[in-house]
């Protein structure tokens, strides 16, 4: 920029250097007779002569020809040169700001990794508790069904699909390690990004539910819970699609917090409207699928 800067106003002094009829000759031996100097530019000169009009760079010109029209090859050299040199501690400022951010980001991740270990022993040390108070106490019922609305306005309902209890206080100590540590691994841009975003992500985590139940051919569940107390439902489904020219395969995750509020019998659905992917829902968590 610098460089540029110089030779506009090298221009305004060089009106007065625009010669009458005179004989120039380049470096490479390339004669022009009769050659009168029309245009100066920041790179050389353009001329008429007998035959017709040419543009002359000042790389080809003699030195003495050049200096006449201010061009002052050392500067403009040593200027570039400055430029370059501008320019190299740029990228290196960007590099090193990039190694610190990589650096951070990897501190980050070894952080979010031990967090999620030691959630998860948490979660599994209540887990256990929780499955022994289980016993002792006095149930009542939470029946419900899994089903999807299809873009056709019908009902698809999943038979054979595990719903699993979870006692709250263990989700809760382990859900926010999760999604930190997802956070993390989305931040690192690889392949794998979009399973960190998914339900399949969260729920690789959720093992040895303190009850569990599985659908019937209608999707309809039912499922002991305590009559007090916080506790969570789980459950995942997927249907294949027919579309042409090839199918695909969706995939469903629920994570409800349920309570029966000291009530013998109370009934929670799993659809659409709450599902993980279902934002301004009760859902737990909040996926991508």
């Amino acid at each position: 920029m610098k460089y540029w800067q110089t030779a506009l106003i090298v221009l305004a002094a060089l009106s007065a250097s625009l010669s009458l009829a005179e004989d120039l000759k380049t470096t490479k031996g390339k004669e022009y007779k009769n050659a009168k100097v029309t245009r100066v530019e920041p790179d050389g000169v353009v001329i008429t002569f007998r035959g017709g009009m040419v543009k002359i760079y000042f790389v080809e010109l003699p030195k003495d020809v050049q200096r006449r029209f201010g061009y002052d090859p050392d500067k403009i050299e040593a200027e570039k040169a400055a430029a370059r040199a501008a320019e190299g501690k740029r990228i290196e400022r960007e590099k090193l700001a990039e190694h610190e951010r990589a650096e951070r980001e990897k501190e980050k991740a070894k952080t979010a990794e031990a967090d999620l270990k030691r959630s998860l022993e948490q979660f599994q040390a209540a887990q256990q508790r929780a499955a022994q108070s289980y016993q002792n106490t006095t149930k009542g019922t939470l029946s419900g069904q899994i089903f999807v609305a299809t873009q056709g306005a019908e009902n698809y309902k999943f038979g054979a699909v595990q719903v699993a209890l979870f006692a709250r206080n263990p989700i809760d100590m382990l859900v926010p390690a999760l999604k930190n540590f997802a956070d993390s691994k989305i931040q690192e841009q690889t392949e794998e990004s979009d399973f960190y975003q998914s339900g399949a992500f969260y729920f690789s985590y959720l093992h040895s539910p303190i009850q569990s139940a599985e659908t019937d051919a209608d999707g309809r569940f039912r499922i002991e819970v305590p009559r007090t107390g916080s506790f969570v439902i789980a459950a995942q489904a997927e249907r294949w699609v027919a579309r042409y020219p090839a199918g695909y395969t969706e995939h469903y995750y629920w994570l409800q917090p349920v309570s029966l509020e000291d009530q013998q019998e109370r009934t929670q659905n799993l659809s659409n409207k709450n599902l993980t992917s279902t934002t301004g829902t009760s859902s737990l968590i909040l996926t991508q699928d």
